[in-house]
């Protein structure tokens, strides 16, 4: 799995004014992009920096929370277990 980055170009002057940001599917076409950038702004400052997506982190939070529930379930179940063969 490549990791997502988001793009961060700032350039004063030459008609861009101020800067943008760009998520980019992969940190390789991130720095290809900048690498593009720079041969057509010298002065541009460009920045790749490694980012996850709102929907990787919330996937990963309720995959989390999820075994939680199910080691709880489990719990349960070992509890009345042993109270069954009391």
């Amino acid at each position: 799995m490549s990791m997502k980055a988001l793009l961060i170009v700032s350039a004063l002057g030459g008609g861009m004014g101020g800067g943008y940001e760009v998520e980019m599917p992969s940190m390789t076409e991130c720095l290809d992009a900048r690498v593009a950038i720079m041969e057509q702004d010298k002065d541009a400052k460009t920045l790749c920096v490694p980012t996850v997506a709102q929907t990787d982190k919330m996937e990963q939070f309720f995959s989390i929370f999820m075994s939680i529930v199910e080691r709880m379930r489990e719990m349960e179940n070992e509890r009345l277990n042993a109270e069954a063969y009391r």
